[in-house]
């Protein structure tokens, strides 16, 4: 399913098309589209160019080309699905962490890539089975990052999944995989990019925004003023329309560093990572992670825009659901039943677009909505516009 920014019309695209996309926007040129095409369905090179071309124009028409490199997600990696052997023990020191209400084991070899991923994992993991007693939890998955720091192999499931050089790039790829574990886009309704939180009174709510936008700074303030964390960056939904926690550390760009620094001050002795060309700082959330299923209560979709009044604008369900596929939202194998669950899904739970110049009043805004204080447009002064 495609959206452009503005325009409230949908492209679904099939499986095949779908693929063809995605390795648009991440750069392919026609050539090895058009060779790819010769080799998985048995078209001859012209035919494949044609096809291509035919393809092009019909995104063209619909005014999609223009926006795809910068607004769509380009394709990931799937982590493969075969489970381990029955019986087969998991290796000595192995770690055992509940993801997304899955178990798993984790084995790290270097001592020193383990010191720098245990504080992150630590909300995650489980005590080890007790000798002699049944194991009720036993792990679908078994996962090693294997080698030093100078040169890792990540291996999952007994195949190697990553390989590389640095303890920036084992730290990103582990956390990479542990969150692709916990998303099983096939399983899922789908996955929402945006934070997740739980209020303290239990109810579970949604800021769903693109990169950029301030969602993660946003949403690692809420984590410090007490509302749990499901995840600060993609958030499943399972069939049922249930949110699913991750429990994963936060990713911290630089930009959130000073404004977060009073309320983690933890953030400035945390080490800075090259994540994507791009420096990071991973935060384990505050309080106890939130790993369970929820239903939403709320969606918002905030945007930080100094200088102007904080403001609070309710969305219709259609406004909703569109705005949750510009985000680059993740939906698998669409169907006719998927569709008519995503639409039931938006329909039940009130949606706010939200703006605020600053931190704090995005806070009171946050708050205010779950205190059920009329939605409303805001002034600058919180009274109703």
């Amino acid at each position: 399913m495609l959206a452009r920014p503005g325009d409230r019309r949908l492209w679904l695209l099939d499986a095949a098309t779908a693929a063809l996309w995605d390795l648009h926007a991440a750069g392919w040129a026609p050539a090895p589209l058009a060779a790819l095409l010769v080799e998985r369905f048995g078209l001859n090179t012209g035919e494949a160019r044609d096809y291509l071309d035919n393809l092009r124009g019909h995104w063209r028409a619909a005014g999609l080309l223009a926006d795809a490199p910068a607004g769509l997600a380009v394709p990931v990696q799937s982590l493969p699905t075969l489970s381990p052997p029955d019986g087969a023990p998991p290796l000595p020191g192995a770690w055992r962490l509940r993801v997304a209400q899955r178990t798993l084991t984790l084995a790290i070899t270097d001592d020193a890539l383990g010191a720098c991923l245990a504080p992150l994992l630590a909300p995650l993991m489980v005590p080890l089975p007790i000798p002699d007693q049944p194991d009720r939890g036993r792990p679908s998955d078994g996962l090693i990052l294997d080698g030093t720091v100078s040169h890792w192999s990540f291996t999952a499931n007994g195949r190697v999944w990553e390989t590389g050089h640095g303890r920036d790039g084992a730290l990103v790829a582990m956390l990479h995989g542990l969150t692709e574990f916990g998303c099983r886009t096939s399983e899922r309704l789908l996955v929402v990019h945006g934070g997740g939180l739980v209020a303290p009174d239990g109810r579970a709510f949604l800021l769903v925004a693109p990169g950029g936008s301030g969602k993660s700074t946003l949403t690692a303030a809420l984590n410090a003023a007490g509302y749990g964390l499901l995840s600060d960056d993609v958030v499943p939904v399972t069939p049922d329309g249930e949110l699913v926690g991750l429990g994963l550390p936060l990713c911290l760009k630089p930009g959130s560093w000073p404004v977060l620094a009073g309320c983690r001050p933890d953030l400035a002795q945390a080490p800075t990572v090259q994540r994507l060309g791009q420096s990071v700082r991973f935060l384990p959330p505050c309080g106890r992670a939130a790993t369970g299923l929820r239903a939403p209560a709320l969606f918002l979709f905030p945007r930080f825009r100094p200088g102007r009044a904080p403001r609070c604008e309710p969305l219709t369900p259609a406004r909703a659901l569109q705005g949750i596929i510009e985000a680059e939202a993740v939906i698998r194998d669409l169907t006719q039943i998927k569709l008519e669950a995503l639409a039931r899904w938006v329909s039940k739970v009130p949606a706010y677009a939200v703006s605020y110049p600053d931190l704090d009043q995005g806070l009171a805004l946050v708050r205010d909505l779950l205190n059920d204080r009329d939605s409303r447009e805001y002034d600058a002064h919180g009274t109703s516009a």
